[in-house]
């Protein structure tokens, strides 16, 4: 069934009553879908607490995290580029060469 957000905001208890009946809700704007309410999935809440290597473990498998690094990540030593000789820093001329806004 489809909801317009002006009918869900009118009468919300509706759609939450249609969703609850196991109807798919879709909301619209502008005659588009949007949004759907659906029905949660039920899952098994875990009893015991995901260990670190677990946890990263499963985001590693997911392609969401890459590999940790083996060493520590070092950058380094800054370079301090002095003012040019009409007094100018390297700040100064990084905004002239990007123009006007």
């Amino acid at each position: 069934m489809q909801v317009s957000i002006r009918e869900l905001k009118a009468n919300p208890a509706r759609a939450i009553m249609l969703m609850q009946q196991g109807e798919r809700v879709q909301i619209t704007s502008h005659r588009k879908v949007v949004a759907e309410l659906v029905q949660p999935i039920d899952r098994p809440i875990s009893q015991s607490p995901m260990t670190d290597e677990d946890a990263m473990q499963k985001l590693m498998a997911s392609g969401l995290v890459a590999e940790p690094a083996k060493r520590p990540f070092k950058l380094p030593k800054a370079i301090a580029f002095p003012p040019s000789p009409d007094g100018k820093t390297l700040s100064d001329l990084v905004i002239e060469l990007r123009g006007p806004k």
